[in-house]
Protein backbone atom coordinates (compact mmCIF):
# COMPACT_ATOMS: atom_id res chain seq x y z
CA UNK A 1 0.00 0.00 0.00
CA UNK A 2 1.40 3.49 -0.64
CA UNK A 3 1.78 6.13 2.20
CA UNK A 4 1.40 9.79 1.39
CA UNK A 5 4.86 11.36 2.25
CA UNK A 6 4.63 13.06 5.23
CA UNK A 7 4.45 17.51 4.96
CA UNK A 8 6.82 19.29 7.29
CA UNK A 9 5.68 22.70 8.68
CA UNK A 10 7.53 25.80 9.98
CA UNK A 11 5.54 27.82 12.00
CA UNK A 12 6.10 31.54 11.82
CA UNK A 13 4.44 33.65 14.07
CA UNK A 14 5.78 36.51 16.79
CA UNK A 15 3.15 35.87 19.31
CA UNK A 16 3.22 32.46 21.31
CA UNK A 17 -0.35 31.85 21.63
CA UNK A 18 -0.81 31.75 17.41
CA UNK A 19 1.95 29.40 17.08
CA UNK A 20 0.26 27.10 20.12
CA UNK A 21 -3.09 27.63 18.05
CA UNK A 22 -1.71 26.69 14.76
CA UNK A 23 0.30 23.47 15.98
CA UNK A 24 -2.75 22.30 17.94
CA UNK A 25 -4.78 22.61 14.31
CA UNK A 26 -2.20 21.05 12.26
CA UNK A 27 -1.67 18.30 14.84
CA UNK A 28 -4.78 16.76 14.20
CA UNK A 29 -3.81 15.90 10.88
CA UNK A 30 -1.02 12.53 11.17
CA UNK A 31 0.15 13.36 7.22
CA UNK A 32 1.34 17.00 8.69
CA UNK A 33 4.49 17.05 11.19
CA UNK A 34 5.34 20.59 12.78
CA UNK A 35 8.76 20.48 12.72
CA UNK A 36 9.51 23.76 14.20
CA UNK A 37 8.79 27.30 14.99
CA UNK A 38 9.84 30.58 15.03
CA UNK A 39 9.23 34.17 16.43
CA UNK A 40 10.95 36.42 14.51
CA UNK A 41 11.60 37.05 10.80
CA UNK A 42 15.56 36.72 10.83
CA UNK A 43 14.41 32.84 13.52
CA UNK A 44 12.57 32.20 10.82
CA UNK A 45 15.30 32.44 7.95
CA UNK A 46 17.79 30.44 10.01
CA UNK A 47 15.09 27.81 11.25
CA UNK A 48 13.80 27.79 7.53
CA UNK A 49 17.74 26.79 6.11
CA UNK A 50 18.13 24.02 8.96
CA UNK A 51 14.71 22.33 9.07
CA UNK A 52 13.86 22.94 5.21
CA UNK A 53 10.18 22.36 6.12
CA UNK A 54 7.81 21.34 3.04
CA UNK A 55 5.89 24.61 3.83
CA UNK A 56 6.16 27.50 5.92
CA UNK A 57 3.16 29.50 7.87
CA UNK A 58 4.73 33.13 7.58
CA UNK A 59 2.94 35.81 9.40
CA UNK A 60 3.70 39.23 7.93
CA UNK A 61 3.83 41.55 11.35
CA UNK A 62 6.70 40.93 13.40
CA UNK A 63 9.95 42.40 14.79
CA UNK A 64 13.66 42.31 13.14
CA UNK A 65 12.34 41.34 10.04
CA UNK A 66 8.49 41.03 8.59
CA UNK A 67 6.94 38.53 6.86
CA UNK A 68 6.97 40.66 3.53
CA UNK A 69 10.49 40.95 4.30
CA UNK A 70 11.38 37.93 5.18
CA UNK A 71 9.38 36.24 2.04
CA UNK A 72 12.02 36.64 -0.82
CA UNK A 73 14.92 35.18 1.49
CA UNK A 74 12.88 31.75 1.89
CA UNK A 75 12.07 31.89 -1.21
CA UNK A 76 15.68 31.70 -2.37
CA UNK A 77 17.24 29.77 0.00
CA UNK A 78 14.71 27.23 0.59
CA UNK A 79 12.57 25.17 -1.43
CA UNK A 80 9.20 25.46 0.93
CA UNK A 81 5.55 26.77 -0.32
CA UNK A 82 4.89 29.90 1.84
CA UNK A 83 1.15 30.49 3.42
CA UNK A 84 0.51 33.92 4.59
CA UNK A 85 -0.93 34.68 7.46
CA UNK A 86 -3.06 37.35 6.66
CA UNK A 87 -4.70 40.28 8.50
CA UNK A 88 -8.41 41.68 7.87
CA UNK A 89 -6.82 44.79 8.45
CA UNK A 90 -4.33 44.55 5.57
CA UNK A 91 -5.90 42.83 2.22
CA UNK A 92 -3.07 44.41 0.27
CA UNK A 93 0.18 43.58 2.02
CA UNK A 94 -1.58 39.99 1.47
CA UNK A 95 -1.77 40.39 -2.13
CA UNK A 96 1.60 41.66 -2.13
CA UNK A 97 3.04 38.72 -0.55
CA UNK A 98 0.89 36.67 -3.57
CA UNK A 99 2.60 38.38 -6.02
CA UNK A 100 6.13 38.04 -4.24
CA UNK A 101 5.53 33.90 -4.43
CA UNK A 102 3.50 33.38 -1.55
CA UNK A 103 1.42 30.12 -2.65
CA UNK A 104 -1.65 31.40 -0.49
CA UNK A 105 -3.07 32.86 2.84
CA UNK A 106 -5.30 32.01 5.58
CA UNK A 107 -6.55 34.85 7.96
CA UNK A 108 -4.83 35.13 11.13
CA UNK A 109 -7.08 34.16 14.49
CA UNK A 110 -7.49 36.99 15.93
CA UNK A 111 -5.70 36.84 19.95
CA UNK A 112 -8.70 37.19 22.67
CA UNK A 113 -11.06 36.63 19.99
CA UNK A 114 -12.86 32.96 20.32
CA UNK A 115 -11.92 30.66 17.18
CA UNK A 116 -13.01 27.24 17.26
CA UNK A 117 -9.89 24.92 16.80
CA UNK A 118 -12.08 22.64 14.48
CA UNK A 119 -12.75 25.31 12.23
CA UNK A 120 -8.95 26.73 12.14
CA UNK A 121 -7.86 22.80 11.61
CA UNK A 122 -9.47 22.64 8.52
CA UNK A 123 -9.04 25.44 7.06
CA UNK A 124 -5.77 25.49 7.85
CA UNK A 125 -4.93 21.42 6.51
CA UNK A 126 -6.69 22.56 3.80
CA UNK A 127 -4.36 25.03 2.69
CA UNK A 128 -1.20 23.09 3.75
CA UNK A 129 -1.96 20.30 1.93
CA UNK A 130 -3.24 22.31 -1.31
CA UNK A 131 0.40 24.58 -1.16
CA UNK A 132 2.24 21.59 -1.06
CA UNK A 133 1.26 20.08 -4.22
CA UNK A 134 2.63 23.60 -5.80
CA UNK A 135 5.69 22.87 -7.73
CA UNK A 136 8.57 24.71 -5.75
CA UNK A 137 9.49 25.93 -9.51
CA UNK A 138 6.40 27.39 -9.97
CA UNK A 139 6.36 29.08 -6.70
CA UNK A 140 7.40 32.89 -7.99
CA UNK A 141 5.18 33.70 -11.43
CA UNK A 142 7.70 34.13 -14.37
CA UNK A 143 8.00 37.09 -16.74
CA UNK A 144 7.60 41.24 -15.07
CA UNK A 145 4.81 41.32 -12.56
CA UNK A 146 1.62 42.61 -13.33
CA UNK A 147 2.08 46.12 -11.33
CA UNK A 148 5.26 47.24 -13.28
CA UNK A 149 2.97 47.43 -16.11
CA UNK A 150 1.45 45.70 -19.32
CA UNK A 151 2.68 42.25 -20.56
CA UNK A 152 4.41 40.91 -23.74
CA UNK A 153 1.47 41.34 -26.29
CA UNK A 154 -0.59 44.56 -25.04
CA UNK A 155 -1.35 46.43 -27.72
CA UNK A 156 -0.71 50.08 -26.16
CA UNK A 157 0.60 51.45 -23.27
CA UNK A 158 -1.70 54.82 -24.10
CA UNK A 159 -5.42 54.84 -21.69
CA UNK A 160 -8.08 53.91 -24.16
CA UNK A 161 -11.42 55.07 -24.05
CA UNK A 162 -14.25 52.87 -22.86
CA UNK A 163 -16.17 50.65 -24.94
CA UNK A 164 -19.63 52.20 -25.31
CA UNK A 165 -21.64 49.31 -26.17
CA UNK A 166 -21.64 45.86 -24.44
CA UNK A 167 -20.79 43.15 -27.14
CA UNK A 168 -19.54 40.37 -25.32
CA UNK A 169 -18.99 39.15 -21.64
CA UNK A 170 -15.71 37.41 -20.53
CA UNK A 171 -16.18 35.76 -17.16
CA UNK A 172 -13.08 34.29 -15.42
CA UNK A 173 -12.59 31.43 -12.73
CA UNK A 174 -9.57 30.98 -10.82
CA UNK A 175 -8.46 29.98 -7.24
CA UNK A 176 -5.14 28.92 -6.27
CA UNK A 177 -2.11 30.97 -7.53
CA UNK A 178 -5.13 33.01 -8.90
CA UNK A 179 -4.36 36.71 -7.30
CA UNK A 180 -0.99 36.88 -9.40
CA UNK A 181 -2.47 35.10 -12.93
CA UNK A 182 -5.63 37.81 -12.65
CA UNK A 183 -3.06 40.68 -12.08
CA UNK A 184 -1.31 39.41 -15.19
CA UNK A 185 -4.20 38.89 -17.36
CA UNK A 186 -6.07 42.07 -16.71
CA UNK A 187 -2.90 44.24 -17.12
CA UNK A 188 -2.70 43.58 -20.84
CA UNK A 189 -6.22 44.58 -21.16
CA UNK A 190 -8.25 47.81 -21.11
CA UNK A 191 -11.35 49.39 -20.83
CA UNK A 192 -11.17 50.10 -24.64
CA UNK A 193 -13.04 46.14 -25.32
CA UNK A 194 -16.83 46.18 -26.10
CA UNK A 195 -16.96 43.85 -23.22
CA UNK A 196 -17.31 43.24 -19.59
CA UNK A 197 -15.57 40.99 -17.16
CA UNK A 198 -17.18 39.14 -14.15
CA UNK A 199 -14.50 37.28 -12.03
CA UNK A 200 -15.02 34.76 -9.80
CA UNK A 201 -11.61 34.29 -7.45
CA UNK A 202 -12.09 31.89 -4.38
CA UNK A 203 -11.00 33.99 -1.34
CA UNK A 204 -11.52 34.46 2.15
CA UNK A 205 -14.75 37.52 3.39
CA UNK A 206 -12.97 40.48 3.10
CA UNK A 207 -10.54 40.68 0.63
CA UNK A 208 -13.11 40.92 -2.41
CA UNK A 209 -12.59 44.86 -2.97
CA UNK A 210 -9.21 44.63 -2.10
CA UNK A 211 -8.86 42.49 -4.86
CA UNK A 212 -11.31 44.69 -7.19
CA UNK A 213 -8.68 47.97 -6.41
CA UNK A 214 -6.01 46.05 -7.46
CA UNK A 215 -7.18 44.30 -10.74
CA UNK A 216 -8.20 48.54 -11.82
CA UNK A 217 -4.52 49.82 -10.65
CA UNK A 218 -3.36 47.37 -13.31
CA UNK A 219 -5.91 47.56 -15.86
CA UNK A 220 -7.75 50.92 -16.19
CA UNK A 221 -10.31 49.14 -16.23
CA UNK A 222 -13.05 49.96 -13.59
CA UNK A 223 -13.48 47.10 -11.19
CA UNK A 224 -15.73 47.08 -7.97
CA UNK A 225 -16.98 44.40 -6.00
CA UNK A 226 -20.12 43.03 -7.32
CA UNK A 227 -23.36 44.24 -5.91
CA UNK A 228 -27.21 42.69 -6.18
CA UNK A 229 -28.93 44.29 -9.14
CA UNK A 230 -26.09 45.71 -10.86
CA UNK A 231 -26.30 46.48 -14.22
CA UNK A 232 -23.43 45.27 -16.59
CA UNK A 233 -21.83 47.61 -18.71
CA UNK A 234 -18.91 47.85 -21.33
CA UNK A 235 -15.53 48.49 -19.69
CA UNK A 236 -16.05 47.57 -16.51
CA UNK A 237 -15.17 44.80 -14.17
CA UNK A 238 -16.97 43.13 -11.63
CA UNK A 239 -15.26 40.92 -8.76
CA UNK A 240 -17.96 38.59 -6.68
CA UNK A 241 -18.01 38.78 -3.12
CA UNK A 242 -17.72 36.50 -0.11
CA UNK A 243 -20.16 34.49 0.50
CA UNK A 244 -22.52 34.82 -2.57
CA UNK A 245 -22.65 33.41 -5.69
CA UNK A 246 -22.81 35.93 -9.05
CA UNK A 247 -24.88 35.04 -11.46
CA UNK A 248 -26.36 37.37 -14.48
CA UNK A 249 -29.61 37.64 -16.17
CA UNK A 250 -31.46 39.30 -18.55
CA UNK A 251 -34.17 42.12 -18.09
CA UNK A 252 -34.26 45.39 -20.01
CA UNK A 253 -31.17 45.48 -19.22
CA UNK A 254 -27.82 42.81 -18.00
CA UNK A 255 -27.56 42.57 -14.39
CA UNK A 256 -25.83 40.63 -11.74
CA UNK A 257 -27.98 38.71 -9.00
CA UNK A 258 -25.97 37.80 -5.96
CA UNK A 259 -27.48 34.23 -4.63
CA UNK A 260 -26.91 32.62 -1.06
CA UNK A 261 -27.26 28.88 -2.08
CA UNK A 262 -25.45 26.35 -0.34
CA UNK A 263 -21.23 26.01 -1.60
CA UNK A 264 -20.49 24.59 -4.53
CA UNK A 265 -16.95 22.70 -4.89
CA UNK A 266 -17.32 23.44 -1.28
CA UNK A 267 -17.23 27.14 -2.25
CA UNK A 268 -18.70 30.48 -2.16
CA UNK A 269 -18.75 31.65 -4.82
CA UNK A 270 -18.30 29.18 -7.52
CA UNK A 271 -17.32 29.65 -10.99
CA UNK A 272 -20.17 27.37 -11.97
CA UNK A 273 -23.49 29.22 -11.28
CA UNK A 274 -21.67 32.49 -12.91
CA UNK A 275 -20.58 30.49 -16.38
CA UNK A 276 -23.85 28.46 -16.71
CA UNK A 277 -26.28 31.86 -16.51
CA UNK A 278 -24.35 33.30 -18.42
CA UNK A 279 -24.05 31.23 -21.20
CA UNK A 280 -28.11 31.24 -20.87
CA UNK A 281 -28.07 34.98 -20.75
CA UNK A 282 -25.32 35.67 -23.22
CA UNK A 283 -25.06 32.21 -25.60
CA UNK A 284 -22.37 32.79 -28.21
CA UNK A 285 -21.28 36.38 -26.93
CA UNK A 286 -19.54 34.72 -23.92
CA UNK A 287 -16.01 34.21 -23.44
CA UNK A 288 -15.21 31.76 -21.10
CA UNK A 289 -11.56 31.67 -18.86
CA UNK A 290 -10.44 29.24 -16.28
CA UNK A 291 -7.23 30.02 -14.80
CA UNK A 292 -4.65 27.87 -11.69
CA UNK A 293 -6.55 26.09 -9.10
CA UNK A 294 -7.19 23.17 -7.10
CA UNK A 295 -10.61 21.47 -7.45
CA UNK A 296 -13.23 21.31 -10.69
CA UNK A 297 -15.19 24.66 -10.30
CA UNK A 298 -15.54 26.34 -13.82
CA UNK A 299 -15.85 22.86 -15.58
CA UNK A 300 -19.76 22.45 -15.92
CA UNK A 301 -19.78 26.11 -16.64
CA UNK A 302 -17.37 25.83 -19.16
CA UNK A 303 -19.06 23.39 -21.10
CA UNK A 304 -22.57 24.96 -20.92
CA UNK A 305 -20.54 27.95 -22.49
CA UNK A 306 -18.84 25.68 -24.70
CA UNK A 307 -22.57 24.35 -25.76
CA UNK A 308 -23.93 27.79 -26.47
CA UNK A 309 -21.03 28.71 -29.13
CA UNK A 310 -19.04 30.94 -26.35
CA UNK A 311 -15.21 31.09 -26.49
CA UNK A 312 -13.98 28.67 -23.66
CA UNK A 313 -9.91 29.24 -22.69
CA UNK A 314 -7.61 27.40 -20.05
CA UNK A 315 -4.42 27.94 -18.83
CA UNK A 316 -1.92 25.42 -19.51
CA UNK A 317 -0.30 23.32 -17.36
CA UNK A 318 3.40 24.85 -17.10
CA UNK A 319 2.15 28.38 -16.13
CA UNK A 320 -0.51 26.97 -13.53
CA UNK A 321 0.85 27.23 -10.11
CA UNK A 322 -1.67 24.23 -9.53
CA UNK A 323 -3.22 22.36 -12.60
CA UNK A 324 -6.28 21.34 -11.27
CA UNK A 325 -9.46 23.49 -12.68
CA UNK A 326 -8.04 24.08 -16.09
CA UNK A 327 -7.51 20.15 -16.25
CA UNK A 328 -10.51 19.27 -15.07
CA UNK A 329 -11.93 21.79 -17.75
CA UNK A 330 -10.17 20.22 -20.63
CA UNK A 331 -11.26 16.84 -19.50
CA UNK A 332 -14.30 17.50 -19.54
CA UNK A 333 -14.19 18.62 -23.38
CA UNK A 334 -15.40 21.98 -22.28
CA UNK A 335 -12.14 23.86 -23.34
CA UNK A 336 -11.34 25.28 -27.12
CA UNK A 337 -8.10 26.84 -26.40
CA UNK A 338 -5.38 26.31 -23.78
CA UNK A 339 -2.62 28.37 -23.74
CA UNK A 340 0.00 29.93 -21.43
CA UNK A 341 -0.63 33.05 -18.89
CA UNK A 342 0.65 35.67 -20.89
CA UNK A 343 -1.35 34.81 -24.13
CA UNK A 344 -4.60 34.42 -22.60
CA UNK A 345 -5.02 38.63 -22.90
CA UNK A 346 -4.32 37.97 -27.05
CA UNK A 347 -6.96 35.51 -26.96
CA UNK A 348 -9.77 37.50 -24.77
CA UNK A 349 -9.12 41.13 -27.04
CA UNK A 350 -9.20 38.30 -30.65
CA UNK A 351 -12.33 36.76 -28.86
CA UNK A 352 -13.94 40.01 -28.19
CA UNK A 353 -13.37 42.15 -31.24
CA UNK A 354 -15.10 39.42 -33.34
CA UNK A 355 -18.25 40.53 -34.55
CA UNK A 356 -20.54 38.63 -32.73
CA UNK A 357 -21.61 35.51 -35.12
CA UNK A 358 -18.74 35.38 -36.86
Amino acid sequence: MHTLPTIKVLIVDDSALIRQMLSRALSVDPRIEVVGSAKTGVEAVERAVELQPDVITLDIEMPELTGLEALPVLMKSTPARVVMLSSLDDPDTTYQALAAGASDFVVKPRQGVATSLTELSEVMIKKIKTAYRVDPAKRVPAGPAAARGPLRGAESTVVPRAASSLQRVVAVAASTGGPPALERVFSALGPDLPCSYLVVQHLPSGFSQSLARRLANVSGIEFSEASDGSSIKPGRGYVAPHGAHMVVEHGALPRIRLEEGPTLHGVRPAADPLFESAARTFGDRVVGVVLTGMGSDGAAGLVAIKEQGGVTIAQDEATSVVWGMPKAALKAGAVSKVVPLDRIPAEIRRSCRQEVGA
